[in-house]
């Protein structure tokens, strides 16, 4: 499952959670299909999902038949996890509306808008929260350097995502009337607005970027991490800075340091607080502080009057 997970974050840009299906939950399936696959759950786009590893190859028809059979049982969408398999068998799966990823080469669901091939995107995305690809893409043009004139394979180089991840979140710009492309072999990327106006359209399409927090007991070194909360706020307004730190980090870094420190990290207390993001905020910013873009989406939904007139003040150096 490892693999799996590996090309949902790389291919969509989401860090997910798989684990084992509890024996409770498949009680009510025949001997034959448990059998026939490993059953796994996880949640993908807010959707919680049951995957199904199938054990050895299988027709379309049968596949199709037995996770109906696993779906009607769980009341869970079902999404087949297959070995590589031939083009045909691949056709005859989509024909036939079968979900299925094969780790690497393809992935094909279509109740969560996902056909996603080895060279592109051929399912329309609707309005919807972005992806933090396209999020990290859009903040990066906004505040790094512009990639208005760049092709595609430029951009994932200088964002560090692979090709397949910065086509879907250009695809997404595209429906969303953001961006065009140009160019036949080679395609290059065209905002359809000035950078003030490209933040205006598209604010309320991005999200929070902290996944999750956890403090930590001790000094954290060569971890390229930002300031980030009310101590980095204050440096773009008049609000006193926090007696505590916290510290905006890349995917994956809690997880490293609960294996690295397993006696100096929790949930509850500690001498610093270490928020993970679902990007990485030191590609967004050359000082010891997180972007001002993503700070303002980490207190956009505060209440506080404080934390408002900060927020008034951030924008206004941005822009």
């Amino acid at each position: 499952m490892e693999t799996l997970k590996n090309y949902f974050d790389t291919t969509l840009g989401v860090d997910v959670v798989i684990q084992p299906l509890k024996e409770e939950r498949t009680k009510r399936l025949p001997f034959f299909v448990m059998s026939n696959y490993t059953l796994f759950k996880t949640q993908l786009f807010g959707c919680e999902l049951i995957l199904a590893e199938a054990k050895e190859a299988v027709t379309a028809d049968r596949l199709k038949k037995q996770l109906d059979i696993i779906q009607a049982a769980i009341q869970l969408p079902v999404i087949a996890i297959l070995k590589p398999t031939e083009a045909y068998n691949r056709s005859r799966l989509i024909e036939k509306k079968v979900s299925f990823v094969i780790p690497g080469k393809q992935m094909y669901m279509p109740s969560l808008l996902v056909d996603l091939k080895e060279f592109g995107v051929s399912q329309e995305q609707q309005s919807e929260l972005m992806q933090p690809a396209v999020q990290f893409l859009l903040l990066y043009h906004l505040e790094v350097e512009s990639l208005d004139g760049l092709n595609l394979k430029k951009i994932a180089e200088k964002l560090e995502y692979n090709a397949a991840t910065i086509t879907r979140a250009v695809k997404y710009l595209m429906v969303n009337n953001i961006c065009k492309l140009a160019g036949t072999k080679d395609k290059f990327l065209h905002f359809n607005f000035t950078k003030k106006e490209l933040w205006d359209k598209t604010k309320t399409l991005m999200f929070n970027p902290i996944k999750k927090s956890s403090y930590f007991t001790g000094i954290l070194n060569d971890m390229d991490l930002r300031k980030t909360d009310i101590n980095a706020l204050s440096q773009y307004s008049d609000l006193n800075p926090s007696l505590i730190h916290f510290y905006a980090a890349k995917p994956g870094t809690i997880q490293l340091l609960k294996e690295k420190y397993p006696n100096k990290i929790g949930e509850m207390e500690g001498d610093v607080c270490i928020e993970e993001w679902k990007y990485n905020p030191a590609k967004l910013s050359q000082t010891e502080f997180v972007d001002r873009l993503s700070l303002y989406l980490c207190f956009r939904d505060n209440k506080d009057e404080r934390i408002e007139n900060a927020l008034e003040q951030l924008i206004e150096s941005v822009w």
